[in-house]
C-alpha cells in the first residue's frame, strides 16, 4: 500500500505580518502631545467681571457670554491676530422695563501673542468713571432717584426705591468729585449727597446710600 505523500508547503506554517499597533499608539500619543502644546500655547482672554452688575463679554466669531459680578472666564484666541473685545454692563430695568443708569461699556484690542491676556470689566477705564449709588430706603414712601442732580449730566433712575429696600441698585453713572444723589418723596420733599467724588472708594464703584424720612426737606 503506498503511503500518501504531502505536497510540499501545503502545510507550512505562514508568516506573520508585523503589528500595526505599536504605530498606531505611537500616533494617538504624538497627536494628543501636539493637541496639547497647541491647546497650552494658544493665546487666552482672562477676563473678569470687576462691576457691581453682569457684564456681557463680545468676542468676533463667538457667541456673546454673560458674566455676573465676580465672575471670571477664559476664552481662546485666534493664532498670531489681533482682536477687538468689548464688554458692556447689562443695565438693571425699571418698574416699566426701561433701563437704568448710563451705558457702560468698553472696547479693547487684544493683539495676538503665544500667552494669557488679563482684562476686567472695571469702574474706572478707559471708558471713563462711573459709580454706582446703593439705595436704602428708610423712610416712608417710595422714593425717586436722580443722580448728579443740579450738575450738567443730571439723569434720573426712572425708578421709585419702595420703602424698606436696602442697597438697591440703580445702575451705574458718572462720577465727578462733586457728584450728588438726591431722593425724592412726595410734596417735593428731597435729601441730597453731595460731592460723593471723594467716598467712593470700593473697586466696584459702588457707594451705600442711605435715606430716612427725617432727610426728606421741603426746599
Amino acid at each position: 500500500m503506498t503511503e500518501p505523500q504531502s505536497t510540499p508547503g501545503v502545510f507550512a506554517s505562514r508568516r506573520r505580518k508585523p503589528s500595526r499597533a505599536p504605530l498606531l499608539l505611537f500616533l494617538i500619543l504624538a497627536a494628543a502631545v501636539v493637541g496639547g502644546l497647541y491647546l497650552l500655547s494658544r493665546a487666552k482672554l482672562a477676563f473678569s467681571n470687576g462691576l457691581a452688575g453682569p457684564v456681557r463679554l463680545s468676542l468676533p466669531h463667538e457667541p456673546p457670554l454673560t458674566l455676573a459680578p465676580g465672575e471670571s472666564v477664559r476664552v481662546p484666541l485666534p493664532w498670531g491676530r489681533n482682536v477687538i473685545a468689548t464688554w458692556a454692563l447689562v443695565r438693571p430695568l425699571s418698574a416699566d422695563g426701561k433701563p437704568m443708569g448710563e451705558d457702560v461699556r468698553e472696547s479693547v484690542l487684544l493683539e495676538g501673542r503665544w500667552t494669557t491676556i488679563s482684562r476686567r470689566a472695571r469702574a474706572r477705564s478707559n471708558a471713563g468713571d462711573f459709580f454706582a449709588p446703593l439705595i436704602t430706603n428708610a423712610s416712608d414712601e417710595p422714593l425717586r432717584v436722580t443722580v448728579n442732580a443740579g450738575l450738567e449730566g443730571s439723569l434720573d433712575c426712572g425708578c421709585a426705591v419702595r420703602p424698606g429696600a436696602r442697597r438697591t441698585f440703580v445702575g451705574y453713572y458718572r462720577l465727578f468729585e462733586n457728584s450728588t444723589v438726591q431722593g425724592a418723596a412726595r410734596g417735593q420733599r428731597s435729601a441730597l449727597f453731595r460731592n460723593l467724588g471723594s467716598q467712593v472708594l470700593a473697586a466696584d464703584g459702588t457707594v451705600g446710600l442711605r435715606f430716612d424720612s427725617a432727610d426728606l426737606r421741603a426746599p
